[in-house]
C-alpha cells in the first residue's frame, strides 16, 4: 500500500477574485507550497534538497481540473502522491478536497536535468528511494 503525504491549506481573502471564489493560478502556488512540505517529509532537508549539485529538477508540465470553486476563509484537505516515476522524470499528484468532496487536483512533472550540460539524465537512486513509497497503488 502507498503512502501518502496529508497536509492543509486555508484559503486567503488575497487569494480570490471579486467573486470571492479563489483566482486559478493560485492553485498551483498551493500545489508546489505542498511539494516543499512533502520533499521534508520524504526526508529532505531544505539544504540538500536546494544545494547546488550535479542535477537540478524543474517543473516541465503542470495542468488542473477545478472540480468546485474555492473559497475565502475554507480550509481543505490536500493529499500528496507520486503519480508516476518514469527514466528522467516523476509526476506528483495534489487532490485539494474539503468533507471528501474534490475541489481540484493538480499534476506536475518534474524534470530531472543535468546542471552542466541542462539535458534529460536519469532519476537519482536516492531520489527515486525517497519517491517510490508515495507512488500511486494504480500507477
Amino acid at each position: 500500500m502507498s503512502r501518502v503525504f496529508e497536509t492543509q491549506i486555508t484559503i486567503k481573502f488575497r487569494d480570490a477574485d471579486p467573486a470571492q471564489i479563489m483566482y486559478f493560478g493560485n492553485l498551483f502556488s498551493f500545489a508546489h507550497d505542498c511539494f516543499e512540505e512533502f520533499i521534508v517529509a520524504a526526508g529532505y532537508a531544505w539544504k540538500e534538497w536546494f544545494r547546488k549539485g550535479d542535477y537540478m529538477i524543474p517543473i516541465r508540465h503542470a495542468e488542473s481540473d477545478f472540480l468546485s470553486p474555492f473559497r475565502p476563509g475554507e480550509t481543505y484537505d490536500v493529499s500528496v502522491t507520486v503519480a508516476q516515476i518514469r527514466d528522467t522524470s516523476f509526476q506528483m499528484k495534489y487532490v485539494f478536497s474539503k468533507e471528501g468532496r474534490r475541489h481540484g487536483v493538480v499534476t506536475m512533472v518534474h524534470a530531472v536535468l543535468d546542471s552542466a550540460t541542462m539535458q534529460k539524465t536519469p532519476v537519482p537512486r536516492e531520489l527515486r528511494d525517497r519517491l517510490t513509497p508515495y507512488v500511486e497503488a494504480s500507477a
